[in-house]
């Protein structure tokens, strides 16, 4: 048998290298096999990944344009009331204490609290009305906007 000390040095510096050499090689051919295929799944990972990316920020963007435009109808409200209260002392209060929604005037109805002249004008482009409450389902005021005027308007 021999021994451990007698491989080293029958081996040498040179057989040693020889080895160190053959291993190497052998894992380098190993890796070579499987670079394309991890690379082709990176690829593949990637793709999916930024698919994901894309439609999530479609789904944002439409999101984000959703908000803007509840935004600006609430800007335009907001802007409505502040036009209506710094002009409240010239419009007249509405007469016998209600408005009939469903034959009113655009300028009648543009008397009632927060309800502008391109407001009142889409209520009677609407016409007729079953109900007050109609305005919020077909969507032309809001619930806390029927709120402030529901006592003061009929749908005769």
């Amino acid at each position: 048998m021999i021994r451990q000390g007698n491989l080293r040095k029958s081996l040498g510096v040179q057989g040693w290298s020889a080895l160190a050499i053959s291993a190497a090689l052998v894992g380098f051919t190993g890796c070579n096999n499987t670079n394309p295929q991890s690379d082709q799944q990176l690829k593949q990972q990637a793709a999916q990944t930024t698919e994901q990316v894309k439609s999530s920020a479609q789904q944002a963007a439409a999101d984000a344009k959703v908000a803007a435009a509840n935004a600006e109808r609430k800007v335009d409200d907001i802007a409505a009331g502040v036009k209506q209260g710094l002009h409240s002392d010239t419009k007249p209060s509405p007469v016998g204490g209600t408005v009939d929604i469903n034959s009113a005037s655009a300028d009648q109805l543009a008397t009632l609290p927060g309800i502008s002249g391109v407001r009142a004008q889409h209520i009677v482009d609407n016409r007729p009305y079953s109900s007050s409450h109609d305005l919020v389902s077909k969507g032309l005021i809001s619930e806390a906007e029927y709120g402030r005027i529901s006592s003061k308007i009929v749908a005769d």
